[in-house]
């Protein structure tokens, strides 16, 4: 796994491979080993491609995140403060995204699937989420 900021981490999972199957292995100890005990209380997965191929980019003020890259390639914009990085990624890359990290998928390939675990249920309301950039940059400055 390697780590591309202070704050989120881009890593791989391990496949293992059997006569019959491949077994994908997602472990938090390795894959978040600074958040021991994260506790996912919603799964959820992105899938049936259509239209821009790309997600809304915002961030959580209450709510962390491990994607997964399940099937097929797309790139993540990421900012932690020190600037938006577009990361490319492909099957079997994970993503660590804790609140206050700015973040969306681009170019999502058709066949594309990516998996999320998160700390919260949903809320329809949204309360946690930031989807102005500009307020969201201003929150990081006002807590520096």
């Amino acid at each position: 796994m390697s780590s591309t900021s202070k704050k989120y981490l881009v890593g791989k999972v391990s496949p293992i491979d059997s006569a019959n199957f491949t077994m994908n292995v997602l472990e938090f100890c390795k894959h978040i080993p600074h958040v021991p005990n994260f506790s996912p209380k919603r799964v959820y997965w992105i899938t049936n491609i259509k239209g821009e191929k790309k997600s809304g980019q915002h961030a959580h003020s209450d709510e962390n995140e491990l994607f997964v890259v399940i099937q097929g390639k797309t790139k993540m914009i990421l900012d932690d403060g020190s600037g938006k990085k577009t990361v490319n990624l492909e099957m079997n890359d994970t993503v660590w995204v804790p609140k206050y990290v700015w973040h969306g998928f681009i170019g999502m390939s058709d066949d594309c699937i990516i998996l999320a675990l998160t700390s919260t249920i949903y809320d329809p309301e949204r309360k946690g989420y930031i989807t102005d950039e500009i307020n969201f940059k201003k929150l990081l400055d006002s807590s520096k």
